[in-house]
């Protein structure tokens, strides 16, 4: 779950890269990127070669948290630019999530930086009821994700009703049932950490919570991340089901085609003895859009409608109806 999770995500920020310097859509890729980096920092083994290399005090869980909050408030800025109509109300809200990751980040510095996180170890939830700044590190970090994935959250479902397009209502859909599942990870490592210190050895409810924080993890990761990509596979989506039409039309409009330039072989545009195998050729609707017209060409030859079967007329309308979308 753990190497799945940080997968996916430095895969989207490769697939968002192109966007990293479009004042539009630069948010997204930032978001994404510093997910990544907390989602590969806070695998153990990463972790505790990353944190050798710093030290060996536990920097690399400063770093993690920093990434992550730094992660989710671009990802708020980027979703309240994508939806907002007002560009003043838009302003404000941005800049409230900038004083409050300012905020929370500064306080959960001065926490780390004040605490005593002993030599490495990944796992530093049991320390919040023996180090008050660790504690404060902890929870300031954990309060801004909470509220940031709720606003999130909350936002994405109001605009649901505003959307047309249904693939960025099942995007948008997508990215509120991962910032859902976002809070209860948070939660659940909040929890974990205020009843598992001193607990030795584990209860079974401590094991149980250990155990579903990368279920909720994985679900995050997944939901926010085919949130992002799905909008965007929309056309090349649509391009490959107008393709397959295409070869199905060019198939199913043959015997009509050869009827109608039966007697007129000089309106096939482009003879081919290899004729058979026009549905497997590249660019089915250019090879659509030539037949159409040889049919069309065949039937005004003949003065009267070469065609005559009304399964025949019917492919012909939904041929033209194909050539006539982008």
């Amino acid at each position: 779950m753990q190497y799945l999770a940080a997968v996916i995500l430095w895969t989207l920020a490769i697939f968002k890269l192109p966007k990293a310097k479009d004042i539009h859509s630069r948010h997204v890729f930032w978001a994404v990127f510093f997910a990544a980096v907390a989602c590969t920092l806070y695998i153990p083994a990463v972790y505790s070669a990353v944190d050798a290399v710093l030290g060996g005090h536990n920097l690399t869980k400063l770093a993690t948290l920093i990434a992550v909050m730094l992660g989710f408030w671009q990802f708020r800025t980027s979703i309240l630019v994508a939806v907002s109509t007002d560009p003043r109300s838009c302003r404000r809200k941005v800049a409230i999530g900038r004083w409050v990751m300012a905020t929370t980040g500064a306080t959960a510095v001065v926490g780390f930086l004040a605490s005593n996180p002993g030599v490495t170890n990944a796992n530093l939830q049991p320390a919040y009821a023996g180090e008050p700044g660790m504690k404060l590190f902890l929870l300031s970090g954990s309060a801004f994700l909470v509220w940031a994935c709720m606003d999130l959250m909350v936002t994405c479902l109001r605009s649901l009703r505003h959307l047309r397009s249904t693939s960025f209502r099942v995007g948008f859909l997508l990215i509120a049932v991962g910032c859902a599942a976002s809070t209860l990870a948070i939660t659940d490592r909040v929890l974990y950490g205020s009843i598992s210190h001193g607990l030795h050895p584990a209860t079974g409810f401590t094991r149980f919570l250990d155990s579903i924080y990368w279920t909720f993890e994985a679900l995050a990761v997944l939901c926010i991340g085919f949130g992002l990509i799905f909008p965007s596979l929309r056309r090349p989506v649509n391009a490959f089901h107008q393709n397959v039409e295409a070869r199905a039309l060019l198939i199913k409009l043959r015997p009509a085609w050869k009827r109608a330039t039966a007697a007129h072989q000089e309106v096939i545009l482009r003879p081919s003895p290899f004729e058979v195998l026009t549905p497997l050729r590249p660019n089915a609707r250019l090879h659509l859009h030539r037949r159409f017209i040889e049919i069309r060409d065949g039937e005004m030859r003949s003065g009267q409608s070469a065609v005559g079967l009304a399964t025949d007329n019917a492919l012909l309308d939904r041929a033209e109806a194909l050539l006539s979308r982008r």
